[in-house]
Parts: structure tokens; sequence; C-alpha cells
């Protein structure tokens, strides 16, 4: 039976729960001279959002050298320039005095001299302060110095408050580091890094810029919880802004599901691994970027930061987590355990782009999913319709060959195309998991071949990028070799109608029928009058007569909020039986009650995704192995 222990806003004491255990080739002392001692003061930041970084430099044996800050960071896929945040930059030799420093662009810094560089120092603004432009990092990878709040906290991602030299002798990018923060006592440092505290500071270390950047810290007042599960310690550390989610209740969420990974696993590919998890108030918060909504998590090898709004409901709550936090913890299968070059020595200042991006996020997205159905957290019925869902959103992108997509998704116009990894990469998985099983009479599946992966590479070794769909080939059979000529390195559209026939289920693009709903609708969330409108819709094209613009109040009397509008809006826009009453307002004028019932509609329905009642044994046979299920 899993051990729990809990630390909720009570001592600091928390290493007798296991809070943080060292991992085996993570810790490294840093030898003097040799590798970089960091103090950042994070006590007087309550007003300015700025940190003070004093960077005590290694030897440098070079003329000049570069302070590289990241353009873009493992799990991201878009250039975030951490160094535009950096402010005052100066280079200093052991007596105070400065060297000459030119910027070149935003995140490089050019020191001459540099026999003499003795440290470092420059501010740092927080990146959750910054406008919500396209140039903005999203939270989970960002920085946030929140002293003044009612849950005080500070978000530390290291590649967003200090990089590393570059030289054209010494590859100063793999020296150890030691970052000691100071800070309020009542503050607690949730972080999968080796840590020694004290009761007014914390250091921590890692073998390299790599390692380091690797696990982020989440400051807050200690509200924590651990399980054990699978041969591994889980830890919960959550930081609410209203104080209304707690870190045993999102344990709770994630127990299930941990124990499940377990099972899907055989065992947890970590010892360790923690849920860093920060709660804006929705209706409050001034980190929401209230244009997109967004919220979500970075996936990191023995952590994952999460950056979710408080919801409404005990129900909606378990959803989100369960949601997200599947997908970032499979990640400790690939990236972490199955990688290419191209992550495992990482160029944060000009990177090389895997063509992997179908395994590192679509398979992982696939087995989030399949997870929970085969450990009956979800129903066939649920985990049928997340994928006719996908399908119906993978529409939404132009066709394109996903190893080349995955190569250039830096550049336009594949940036636009990245959230398809999670839609049509979760297609490629779910089929490729499927026809493995049909040519392998159901000897392999496509977790046996990722977990063979695991135990040829494994955290400390890389695969090259051009040998990995070979080698999947030569695991599994020849003729698998078609699949990715097609529809992986190829872009041809994906067989969905023949491949869910084989697991007898009955796919068809477009079909007539009749349903009964509230008509043509759409909404939209006004930031400047903070409110929800209709949008795309006529009066005449639905039976409440809202225009464009109209203002949402209340739906059968509940009024419409930032965090009640997903659970009474939705409703608004599917097939429906029973009549509605809503309340709302056009322009300057009152407020209008009209309730009105579901009217009947010939539409074509797309994507229809249904059981087949004449599937076949065999076919039978293959969606049980699939999912795991006796039904």
């Amino acid at each position: 039976m899993p051990a729990v222990c809990f630390l909720m806003k009570a001592t600091l004491l928390a290493a007798s729960c296991g809070l943080l255990l060292a991992v085996a080739g993570h810790a490294q002392t840093p030898v003097p001279g040799a590798g970089y001692r960091i103090s950042v003061d994070t006590r007087p930041a309550a007003t300015s959002d700025q940190l003070k970084v004093v960077v005590n430099t290694p030897l440098v044996t070079e003329n000049e050298v570069t302070y590289v800050m990241p353009s873009v960071v493992p799990g991201s896929y878009s250039k975030k320039d951490y160094g535009r945040f950096v402010q005052g930059f100066q280079a200093l030799d052991a007596k105070g005095k400065k060297l000459k420093v030119r910027q070149d662009g935003p995140n490089l810094f050019v020191i001459e001299k540099a026999r003499n560089l003795a440290r470092l120092e420059y501010r740092v603004n927080d990146t959750w302060d910054a406008s919500f432009n396209d140039n903005y990092v999203f939270q989970p990878g960002g920085t946030n110095f929140d002293a003044g709040a009612a849950q005080p906290n500070f978000v530390l991602n290291h590649y967003g408050l200090y990089g590393y030299l570059e030289g054209s002798a010494a590859n100063y990018k793999m020296r150890p580091y030691e970052v000691t923060v100071l800070r309020d006592p009542t503050l607690y440092a949730a972080t999968s890094l080796p840590t020694q505290r004290t009761p007014q500071q914390d250091v921590f270390t890692a073998a390299d810029y790599v390692t380091l950047s690797d696990g982020p810290v989440l400051y807050a007042r200690p509200d924590t919880a651990s399980l054990a599960v699978g041969g591994a310690r889980i830890h919960v550390a959550v930081t609410s802004e209203s104080g209304n989610v707690h870190a045993p209740q999102v344990l709770e969420i994630i127990r299930p599901m941990a124990e499940a990974l377990g099972e899907f696993f055989g065992q947890m590919p970590v010892p360790q691994y923690h849920f860093l998890m920060y709660f804006p108030d929705f209706q409050t918060s001034k980190v929401i970027n209230r244009q997109t909504g967004s919220y979500g998590a970075m996936e990191h090898s023995y952590s994952s930061l999460y950056f979710m709004p408080e919801r409404q409901t005990e129900e909606q709550l378990r959803e989100m987590v369960r949601e997200i936090a599947s997908h970032e913890f499979l990640h400790m299968l690939a990236p972490l355990n199955v990688h290419s070059r191209e992550i495992g020595e990482f160029d944060f200042r000009n990177p090389k782009m895997s063509q992997h991006l179908w395994l590192y996020e679509g398979v992982t997205e696939y087995f989030a999913h399949l997870v929970q159905v085969r450990a009956g957290l979800t129903t066939e019925s649920d985990f049928r319709k997340t994928m006719r869902g996908k399908i119906e959103d993978a529409q939404k992108y132009p066709a394109a060959s996903f190893t080349e997509m995955s190569r250039r998704i830096l550049e336009k116009p594949y940036d636009a195309m990245y959230d398809n990894v999670y839609q049509k990469g979760a297609l490629i998985g779910w089929l490729l998991d499927i026809r493995i099983q049909e040519l392998t009479q159901g000897k392999q599946t496509l977790r046996d071949v990722l977990l063979a992966l695991r135990e040829k590479y494994g955290p400390t070794r890389s695969f090259e990028d051009a040998q990995l769909i070979p080698e999947i080939v030569a695991l599994t059979h020849p003729q698998l070799q078609q699949f990715f000529d097609a529809y992986v390195v190829g872009d041809q559209p994906l067989p969905l109608t023949e491949y869910l026939d084989k697991i007898g289920w009955r796919y068809v693009a477009s079909a007539p029928a009749r349903v009964k709903a509230f008509g043509k609708l759409g909404f939209r969330y006004n930031n400047g009058k903070q409110q929800f409108e209709a949008a795309e819709t006529d009066a005449n094209d639905n039976v409440f007569g809202l225009q464009n613009g109209d203002a949402i109040v209340a739906v059968n009397g509940k009024p419409v909020t930032l965090q009640s509008a997903e659970q009474l809006l939705r409703p608004l826009l599917e097939p429906a039986d029973a009549p509605v009453r809503l309340t709302y307002r056009r322009g300057a004028g009152p407020s209008v009650d009209r309730e009105a019932a579901p009217r009947t509609y010939e539409v074509e329905i797309k994507n229809q995704l249904e059981p087949n009642p004449s599937a076949t044994p065999a076919q039978v046979q293959l969606r049980r192995q699939m999912l795991g299920t006796k039904s």
C-alpha cells in the first residue's frame, strides 16, 4: 500500500517525508575555480519584481568569452530569448574593476579581457509580468517574483535567471553549478535538485547547466504531500493564489494515475518525481493571459511545473489535473529515457531540433489517454470521444510531413503547426500501436517498443535522429516502414477508416443526420468588458435570437463567469433535448430572459466514430488487447 506523508503550512522539517531525494548522477560538488557559484537574494523583491544575480565564474583561459542566456529551452518549441529580461549587466575582475562588455542580440553578452573575469552582476525581471504579446513566455517556462502576494511565491526556472560562458577553448556549459538563494524563512523550496537547507537560505547543486536548467524551483509557504508507488517517491507542492487548492487534495487526484503508470511501466523509470503546481485565481489573477486562457505545464526529467487555474468544483479540478499531469508524467519515458542527440546535447543558443515530435509529444499524448482507460480511470466511450476530438482538431492544420515540421518547428509556417503534435501526433501514435499489434499478431505493442528503447538508451545515452525509425522497424516488422514513409515522413492523410476498422470501430468522415440543438452559436470572452459574448451567429441562426456581441449574463439563473463558463456554455454548443433559460444583454440595454427549446436541424455530422455492431471476433480481440479491457 502506498506510503503517504504531508506538509502543509506547518513545519519546514520536510526532510523526514523524503521530500527531496538526491538522484544518482544528479549532484556534483563544485570545485573552487572550476564551476559557477551563483547567489540570488529574493528578500527585497516585494515591490521590484526583479532579482539581483551575482555569478562567480569559473577560471577563463580565453581573451574573450560570451555569456549566453538561452534562446530556446528543452520542452519548448519556440524562441523565448530570456536575455531580454536581463538589465544592468556588468562583468568584473577580482578587484571589482569593470570589464568591457558588448551585447550581441538579446541573449549574448561578449566580455573582453576575459582572463581577468571573476564575477558577473545583473538584475533580472520576471517573465510573468511581461506583456502578453506574440513573444510572451508561457508561464510554466518562465519566472515569477512575488514576495508581496497573499500567497508569497517565487517560480524559478533557472534558464530565466542565469546562463553559461561560451569560449573557444573550453566547454563552460558543462561545468558544475552551485546556486545559493537567500529567502524569507517562511518559504519552502520544492525542487528535484539536491538541496542543502538552512533557516534563511538554500543551496542547489547541479553537475552542469543542462542539469541545472532541468530542475525548476517553486518557492512558497509549505504545502506539500508525497506518496510511494511503483518503486518511486512522488511529491506534490502547491501554491494556490486564493488558498482553495492544497497538496493533499491534488495528491489524491494524482494517486490513481501514478498507480496506473506504475502498472503501465512495470516499475517507475525514475526514483523520484516532483509535481510543482501553481494555481492562479481565474477571476482576479494578473498573471493569466486572458486573450488565450492558456494554461498547462512543462516537463523536466524528474519534475514538471504546472500553471493551472483554480476551478469551481472538485470534479473540474480533478479532470484538469488528471488530463495535464498524465501527459507530463509520461515524459519520464520520452524524452527522458528515449531521446535523440539534439535533446541530449541541447544547444540553448542556436538549437537544432529533432525530427521526432510525433514521439516526444504525440505518442506521449496517446499514452496519457491509453493509460487511463486501461486502468479504468476513464471508459472506452471516453477514450473514443477524446480521439474523435483529436481527429477534428487535426483537420484544422495543413498537410505536412511530421518529421519535416519537427525539424523546422522554430520556422514559419511550421511554428503555427506546433499544437498539432497533440492532435495528429497522438493519432499517429494510436494507429502505429494498432499496426504494430496487427503485424506482430499481438506479440508486441508500441509500449513494448518504447520500453525496449528505454533499456538500450536510458537517460544518459542518445540515439541518432535519422536512425530511430529504422530501429523501430527492426524491432517490430518490415512492413511498418510503409506506415512511417506514408504518414510520418510523408504527408498522406491518416488511414482512419481502414485502421479503426481493424479494432471494430466504424469511422465516417461525413454523413447526413438530424439533430436537436440550439443552433449556430459561438462564444468569446471580451477582456475589456470582462464578459462573455455571442459570436459567429445571427438572430435567425439560433433559438434565443442572439446577435454577435450580446453579453451572456446567466444560464438557467446561474451567472456566467470565467470559472463557470465552460460548464454553462459548453452544453449550448452540443446536441440537447431540454429547454434552457438564457439571460443576456444587448448593448447598454437591460438584461433579457429568454427560454427556448432545441430545434431539429438537418446537418452533416463530421468524423463519426462508433463501435461496429458487426465487428468480427478478431477485430474485437485486437481492440481489447489495445485498450486492455475485457469488453
